[in-house]
């Protein structure tokens, strides 16, 4: 027999404001039960597993996002990353000295810099591990599928056959106008507001919180100006800045609609790859942070939702409840039967105030990350 496990979305960061995640202690049992099976246990991690798009780059106590990020940049923030959550790191060194199971790392859109080569090699350095551990853009096997999903987001995906643009002789991410957008723009109003993010569904959110609506709205709407007549200019030999054509339609109407979530991607999934789907059982996806499971005749499409830490508010009583960790589990067994399960990790926490929340965020980020044994530096 052999067992699958599936999650995605931890999009672990430094430790700092800009970090979501602060379930290390879930994710280490969770992992270390399936560390010294007898049989073999691949293990997907499902995309932005690690959060580059958010993490900084913290030199003489000054904070910075660069826009241009070369390796050592990325090598940079590894190391804040595994400094803040060590832990995290330790699961997969457990994991993975079981020579039996395999990892993997599917690249996502906020951890791009996965192509990096050198990247790889610190994190398999870390983990202790050179022969059982993998970076791809998908998992497939026996019928079981998984990838991130951003590349049927319309304003997420990453081209893969180009991870890297030149820069001035040096070799630079290639992420999308979005996320250049992300790290350059928005950042220190993530900072300002470091908890928002964090609250779902976004349309409830900004519907008792209009501050934040008019910040985003504004930063958005001049960001996209610029790219149009100002950065071209100013910017000309830099591909950063080059805003894709067939973009400018869907900004605008998003920002007219104040629509700034991550659309649906399971209808461009099914229509792009309908006749892959058939040929599978157990499809699995990411990128949207939100529980979904769909059958059909032999095959199974699941989202298993965030592994960072996100909450539901209740329209009525702007009381903010914990969303659940889950995670797929699949049995692979002798006969080539495959019997999957959407498994719940029980994480106990308390409800919050909408109101308190807004009154004091960094004070609520604290309290949210010791009931969870983490310790953010803020």
């Amino acid at each position: 027999m052999k067992e699958i496990v599936v999650l995605g979305d931890t999009e672990i960061g430094g430790g700092n404001l800009t970090d979501d995640f602060i379930s290390d202690n879930a994710f280490y049992d969770l992992v270390s039960s399936y560390s010294n099976k007898k049989n073999t246990v691949d293990l997907i991690l499902n995309g932005d597993t690690f959060d580059f798009l958010k993490c900084p780059i913290i030199k003489n106590g000054i904070t910075t996002f660069p826009r241009h990020i070369t390796k050592e940049i990325s090598l940079e923030k590894l190391d804040l990353m595994y400094k803040a959550h060590p832990k995290f790191f330790k699961a997969l060194e457990k994991f993975v000295k079981n020579k039996n199971n395999r990892l993997f790392f599917v690249i996502g859109n906020h951890d791009h810099d996965l192509f990096f080569k050198d990247l790889q090699k610190k994190i398999k350095k870390i983990i202790k591990s050179k022969s059982n551990v993998f970076f791809r853009l998908k998992y497939h096997y026996h019928g079981v599928y998984a990838e991130h999903g951003q590349q049927y987001d319309f304003l997420n995906k990453v081209n893969p056959k180009r991870p890297f643009l030149k820069y001035f002789g040096k070799n630079i991410l290639n992420i999308n106008w979005i996320s250049f957008g992300l790290v350059s723009r928005f950042m220190t109003l993530k900072e300002e507001h470091p908890f928002l993010e964090r609250i779902k569904p976004y349309p409830l959110l900004f519907s008792h919180h209009k501050a934040v609506v008019k910040k985003i709205s504004w930063r958005s709407f001049e960001y996209f100006i610029k790219s149009l007549i100002y950065y071209p200019l100013r910017y000309f030999y830099d591909p950063t800045y080059s805003i894709p054509s067939h973009l400018i339609k869907e900004f605008y109407r998003r920002y007219k609609n104040v629509h700034w979530d991550v659309d649906e991607i399971i209808s461009v999934f099914k229509r792009k790859r309908k006749r892959f789907i058939k040929k599978n059982k157990i499809l699995i996806l990411g990128h949207i942070h939100k529980k979904h499971i769909e059958q059909e005749g032999n095959w199974t499409i699941i989202h298993p939702d965030s592994w960072r830490d996100e909450y539901i508010l209740d329209a009525n009583t702007k009381i903010l409840t914990a969303k659940i960790k889950r995670y797929v589990h699949i049995k692979v067994e002798e006969n080539n039967d495959l019997h999957w399960d959407l498994i719940e990790v029980p994480i106990k926490r308390s409800q919050l105030n909408f109101n308190e929340v807004i009154k004091n965020e960094k004070n609520i980020l604290q309290l949210a990350a010791k009931e969870e044994g983490f310790k953010l530096n803020i």
